[in-house]
């Protein structure tokens, strides 16, 4: 029972002092963390993103225009916009049709979807503004620069539904269902122009939703490319882009970051809203409650035109002012540009014709706060707002002159971080602080545990060493006392290279004589 025991005790010793020296080696922390670089089913990290927490807040701002009769009777050059909002949602989004590629990559459907909070919201969606009537002006900025006779059809048709430039409507209608009699009739016409005859604001960010994405995992990509965009819908650049192609660079969908984040790594998001990805910059080292984390900003220079030019995607046609970004491939080629709010950081030239902006860097600066091992967002805020861009404008009559060489705000959301399930919580803690922190306790004290382990069995193989001696021992003391000194001799010949000589005072030739 002792030898089994024992037994027992020498292997357990033998894995401890194992798993000592190897976790020395291969350490918890990276084991972990490779394991969630795999993404491997059934594991916390797998299933934490193909069931991802609905913790994204979407804080919808909008314009309401309080001069729309002096600006269209031509009393003021410019327009004068109240600011309204938030108006708060929850963006859902779920990852579906998930696929293991061979090449190191996983491919799924990512769907996202706008949910009204009533609870955490102060503004009526009943309440009314004075807002543009964007069925008539997209058509207006579309065609303003199509040929004469284009614009004379256009501007006869659009005659026949006696619109205004600015109307007045509720803040639901002007998000979610701003549908045009005009729109309607244009649709038949043109189908691709006209995809939907709803102009409402979400309904247009949100009116394609769902896209196959293929990102980076494993070893093969390692830390820095974890989870990074090889292709979205099968092309491996910019969706809705086709002469100006803009590749994928180590960009990231806003669900999972890198890990082992660095201060001189830029991280890349793309945001379908965009159009495009955006390069966020490391700023400093911060303390987010218990964790160390890393807090990248977006440089107010973003929307600016790059150096060349022709290798700028964004620059639009005409080429924009600094401070916005052509995103027209993404709404059915109207001239819509990407801003961040109240043209904060854009040209003068931008904002010249609009008054009551009050561009703020602590509320429409744009970060994300990630906590440096896992890159998991602690806190994050992303705010874009969208534009309608008016060139000069011919035949559509006087007060839609008015608008020429106007840039106008038609809202824009600030995407922000909500709190963590505990799920999470508890994930992250584990990952990024315990295993850590410990895995050079648990080295020492598999250790400490092995030898522990290790010297009983030591201990009772040389105890067991000792009770053989001194049982050899008794018996030639026995054989000594007991026969004669011939046996004594036969027996020193049986064991002559194994044992001392049974009599100490024989000598060599005694035994010599006696043999012969």
């Amino acid at each position: 029972m002792t030898q089994i025991s024992d037994l027992w005790r020498l292997n357990l010793a033998i894995l401890c002092i194992a798993l000592g020296l190897s976790s020395l080696i291969y350490t918890p922390t990276k084991f972990f963390f490779d394991l969630r670089l795999r993404m491997i089913p059934g594991t916390p990290p797998y299933t934490l993103w193909a069931n991802p927490p609905s913790n994204l807040l979407a804080n919808v701002y909008v314009f309401n225009t309080t001069n729309s009769e002096r600006f269209l009777n031509g009393s003021d050059d410019f327009l004068h916009l109240q600011e309204i909002g938030p108006i708060i949602y929850k963006e859902e989004y779920t990852h579906e049709n998930i696929k293991f590629n061979e090449n190191s990559t996983l491919t799924y459907t990512v769907t996202r979807t706008p949910v009204y909070l009533p609870e955490k919201n102060t503004i009526n969606l009943n309440d009314t503004i004075i807002a543009p009537n964007l069925a008539m002006l997209v058509l207006v900025a579309y065609f303003s620069s199509k040929p004469f006779l284009l614009r004379t059809i256009i501007s006869t048709f659009m005659n026949r539904f006696k619109n205004e430039p600015f109307t007045n409507m509720t803040l639901y209608n002007y998000l979610h269902n701003a549908s045009s009699p005009m729109l309607e009739a244009c649709r038949p016409f043109a189908p691709s122009l006209v995809p939907t005859s709803n102009a409402g604001v979400l309904h247009q960010v949100y009116l394609r939703n769902k896209f196959n994405i293929t990102v980076k995992i494993g070893p093969k990509y390692g830390n820095e490319n974890f989870f990074a965009i090889d292709n979205i819908d099968g092309s491996d650049w910019l969706p809705t882009y086709s002469d100006c192609k803009p590749k994928f660079n180590h960009t990231s969908e806003p669900t999972l970051f890198p890990q082992f984040l660095t201060k001189n790594q830029t991280l890349r998001v793309w945001k379908s809203i965009l159009c495009q990805d955006v390069g966020l910059k490391f700023a400093k080292v911060v303390k987010e409650g218990i964790y160390s984390a890393y807090h990248y900003t977006v440089p107010l220079d973003t929307f600016n035109r790059t150096i060349p030019e022709n290798k700028d995607c964004f620059k639009g046609d005409p080429i924009l002012p600094n401070g916005l970004s052509d995103i027209s491939t993404c709404y059915s080629n109207y001239p819509f540009a990407a801003s961040f709010p109240h043209f904060m950081g854009a040209d003068s030239i931008v904002s010249a014709r609009i008054k009551g902006l009050k561009p703020d860097i602590k509320k429409h600066g744009s970060y994300l706060t990630a906590e440096r091992l896992s890159g998991v967002p602690l806190k994050g805020r992303a705010v874009f707002q969208v534009n309608l861009v008016f060139n000069k404008i011919y035949g559509f009559g006087e007060k839609l002159r008015r608008f020429t060489d106007l840039y106008m705000p038609i809202s824009y959301i600030s995407y922000e971080i909500d709190d963590w399930p505990a799920s999470v919580t508890v994930f992250l803690y584990v990952l990024s602080i315990l295993i850590p922190n410990s895995q050079l306790i648990m080295s020492i004290s598999f250790l400490i545990i092995g030898l522990w382990l290790l010297y009983y069995p030591t201990r009772n193989f040389f105890k067991s060493m000792m009770v053989n001696t001194k049982r050899v021992e008794s018996n030639r003391k026995f054989y000594e006392q007991k026969y004669p000194l011939n046996i004594k001799n036969m027996s020193y010949i049986m064991y002559f290279n194994i044992l001392p000589p049974l009599n100490s005072t024989l000598v060599a030739s005694l035994i010599e004589d006696r043999l012969w």
